[in-house]
């Protein structure tokens, strides 16, 4: 009957696809089945009846897989499975190694290790992996395509960010990287970047394209001015005027659509102009079911009245509103665990250590580092864009004070503008030497 046993279980370990590997507590090989030998490329003649030491201590490459092996003996309360790699000469192979203690009679006689080749699975793994990377970075790609794109206007932003933020970590991985950044947290700051405006995909394109203060509406001002012109001379027709107040009031509508269409592509409003918009905004004419009306609408006399830039107190809140909104996007996609961060660092690049950014105003050290520098490329990206149409590229010498001054006022973090600059990393999109 223990004959019979025997041959059962030889005929079994003969058979299995596993690989069994028995050792005594001597460190002495006892048996190996044919998978063991397949799997190890080593014959039975060379580990039966030798110290494990003698045979598999000859590679380094090989120490997590020994190790695997003598934890089940010095360390009992080592977990006993372990995905570890073993190198021959032919192969580098992954196996899947799980060891126990063999017992006669309750006392421990030595151990036994089984062992699968899950070399194939896992190149299949690493595989499916470089796919779903690759399918990312083709989406991400797409998307900001797709957000740039969509305005001529900003043709160029994210494309210049992204190089801009890869020059960055190229050159802090090769001065010692600070932020101790492997290639996959790299990936995920690039990320990052290239989806920072995807919330943008939100704002109409009147205000995403709006070149001017007035916009469309400049066009529907001047049919009011031209509509004003016929009702002065039908009004000069039925001498209800005469002609010196003809040419008075054609002359006055000249210089007043003048002065709007200068004031509509200025850069910035000054004291004066700002004073002569709102007394236009109290002027009143005739219609011709007679009438009095606003020679300029609320909302044209409020375009009219920006400072600086192209929108409306209103119009920059829509326009700001593209932050949160990437939030709620991307808050949306189940990210792998490697770029889980990816929302939160994309949708926060407005944010100022002052606490005066948006959207949700964070202090100090609620902004990570990744967000400071996104942050920084943002600005200096805006600041030397060559695709606005409502101002030229700024010089650099002014950008550098500007961003000195942000980082002065709190705003921006100088250690990291300070990389930003020492890096050249935004030779890349201005084509200038420093």
């Amino acid at each position: 009957m223990t004959g019979h046993r025997e041959w059962i279980q030889e005929s079994v370990l003969r058979d299995m696809s596993e690989g069994v590997l028995t050792i005594g507590m001597d460190g002495v090989v006892n048996s190996v089945n044919p998978a063991a030998e397949m799997i190890l490329e080593k014959s039975a003649e060379e580990m039966i009846g030798k110290r494990y030491a003698a045979i598999f201590f000859d590679r380094e490459e090989n120490d997590d897989f020994n190790q695997s092996i003598l934890n089940a003996i010095y360390d009992p309360s080592a977990k006993h499975e372990n995905l570890v790699p073993y190198v021959t000469d032919e192969h580098v192979k992954r196996l899947y190694v799980v060891t126990s203690f063999l017992t006669r009679d309750g006392e421990k006689i030595g151990v036994v290790a089984v062992l699968s080749d899950m070399t194939e699975l896992s190149d299949l793994k690493i595989k499916y992996a470089e796919d779903i990377e690759l399918l990312l970075d083709s989406l991400v790609g797409a998307l900001s395509t797709a957000i740039d794109e969509r305005s001529p206007y900003n043709a160029n932003h994210t494309r210049n960010m992204v190089r801009m933020a890869g020059a960055f970590l190229q050159w802090q991985k090769e001065t010692g990287d600070p932020w101790g950044y492997d290639e996959d947290q790299r990936r995920a700051l690039l990320m990052s970047v290239g989806l920072h405006d995807v919330g943008k995909l939100t704002v109409p394109l009147e205000i995403m394209d709006k070149a001017t203060r007035l916009g469309l509406d400049m066009e529907r001002i001047k049919d009011r001015f031209i509509r004003l012109a016929l009702l002065d001379k039908i009004a000069l027709l039925e001498r209800r005027i005469t002609p010196e107040e003809y040419e008075r009031a054609t002359e006055e509508r000249r210089e007043i659509l003048e002065f709007i269409e200068k004031v509509n592509s200025a850069g910035f409003l000054s004291d004066p102009d700002y004073e002569r918009v709102m007394e236009l905004a109290e002027k009143r004419y005739i219609d011709e079911n007679g009438e009095r009306q606003r020679l300029f609408t609320e909302q044209e006399a409020a375009e009219l009245s920006i400072r600086r830039g192209t929108l409306t107190a209103t119009e920059r809140e829509i326009m700001q509103g593209h932050a949160a909104s990437t939030w709620n996007i991307l808050s949306r996609v189940t990210f792998p665990k490697l770029y889980e961060q990816v929302p939160f660092w994309a949708s926060q690049h407005h944010e100022l250590l002052n606490g005066k950014g948006y959207p949700n105003h964070l202090h100090g050290d609620e902004i990570p580092k990744e967000v400071r520098l996104l942050t920084i490329l943002d600005i200096f990206e805006a600041l030397t864009a060559k695709d606005r149409p409502y101002k030229p590229p700024m010089p650099l010498e002014k950008v550098w004070f500007i961003l000195d001054d942000m980082e002065r006022d709190g705003s921006l973090d100088g250690e990291i503008l300070k990389a930003f600059r020492d890096s050249g990393a935004w030779k890349l999109v201005t084509g200038q030497p420093d």
